[in-house]
């Protein structure tokens, strides 16, 4: 990104993607709430992220006047105010905001896909072993992220000390510290997403529907795109301004892809046909909750006692899976609703 880049311009770009994370995640939360009855751990982690995008939308707002003004000063477009000017520290400040806010949203996506993996493949002792692992590995490059953004100008007493953060030995760090966060998120990234790969690949399933699950889960590998995208932009130009254009990108996207899991059922005719039935048999109860218990009443309330009793009202009810004997010989879910 350069000064030819309006804030008008990014604004519209970062609150139109905003937008459609908001109405994909609404519609995640609709599909899950319909097909399962009940919401899932993984739910709370895509509102924690969705939370947080909405909040970080509002501080790049705020903040990319000052990015651009760093950008016109850095090119020689503006004469620099003096490092006493109250406007560094408040760049300094967005900065630090800003940074923390990203990392957050990128490590709460990945927690929505590793329970979500869970609530999928919690049968196969295997598949828990290495996620436990990867959940240790997730969290401590999250806190590893968070205490090199606190001391990223050395102590934290000079956190917001321009005349020390833009020295030439902090600016060499800095670009450093850029290339590592970018190879903990996009490696972290990588481990999350390979780890439901050999589990579907163990299902009873025909290959192409094991294809289009790879496919499905390996959407996340567009944010590790986004974000060695942003790391090469932000060694080129060194500054906020140079990565305020991808980073929007980036967190947007990820919030995006972590909504669209829950869309599998709208693929295939049975699954639209399947949601859609469960959708009218909500409209029935609620019409039917002031009435008396009576004929029509009852068929409906034998018709869901019959299908918790066939799934208990989980999970995998909604995935339609199969025998337990099954799983336990082959330590997997056969995710058949999800392919078809």
């Amino acid at each position: 990104m350069d000064n030819s880049v309006s804030v008008e311009g990014l604004n519209a770009l970062l609150w139109t993607l905003t937008a459609v994370a908001i109405v994909l995640s609404v519609g995640r939360f609709t599909i899950r709430y319909v097909t399962a009855g009940q919401f899932h751990l993984d739910d709370a982690s895509h509102l924690l992220s969705l939370l947080l995008l909405i909040g970080l939308a509002a501080a790049y707002t705020t903040g990319f006047p000052y990015s651009v003004r760093i950008a016109r000063i850095n090119s020689k477009q503006e004469v620099p105010p003096p490092l006493t000017d109250p406007f560094y520290r408040k760049y300094l400040q967005l900065r630090l905001v800003v940074t923390l806010l990203v990392f957050m949203v990128l490590w709460s996506v990945k927690a929505t896909f590793l329970i979500f993996y869970r609530l999928l493949f919690d049968v196969s002792r295997t598949f828990i072993r290495m996620w436990w692992a990867a959940v240790a590995l997730v969290f401590a490059t999250f806190w590893v992220c968070i205490g090199s953004t606190l001391t990223l100008c050395g102590s934290a007493s000079d956190l917001y000390n321009f005349q020390i953060c833009s020295s030439p030995e902090k600016l060499l760090a800095i670009r450093a510290t850029y290339k590592y966060w970018c190879a903990l998120n996009v490696g972290t990234d990588l481990i999350v997403l390979a780890l439901p790969v050999f589990m579907i690949y163990n299902l009873q399933l025909r290959p192409t529907q094991k294809v289009t699950l790879t496919l499905l889960f390996s959407l996340g590998l567009l944010v590790a795109i986004v974000d060695i995208l942003r790391t090469v932009e932000s060694l080129q130009s060194g500054t906020f301004s140079g990565v305020a254009l991808w980073s929007s990108l980036e967190v947007t996207i990820a919030v995006i892809v972590a909504s669209l899991p829950l869309y599998r059922v709208l693929i295939t005719r049975k699954g639209r046909r399947n949601l859609l039935s469960r959708l009218s048999m909500e409209r029935y109860k609620h019409m039917d909750d002031d009435k008396s218990p009576g004929t029509t009443e009852r068929r409906f309330l034998d018709t869901n006692a019959g299908m918790e009793k066939e799934g208990k009202g989980t999970f995998r009810n909604d995935l339609e899976t199969q025998d337990s004997a099954v799983w336990e010989r082959r330590e997997v879910v056969p995710l058949a609703h999800i392919a078809r």
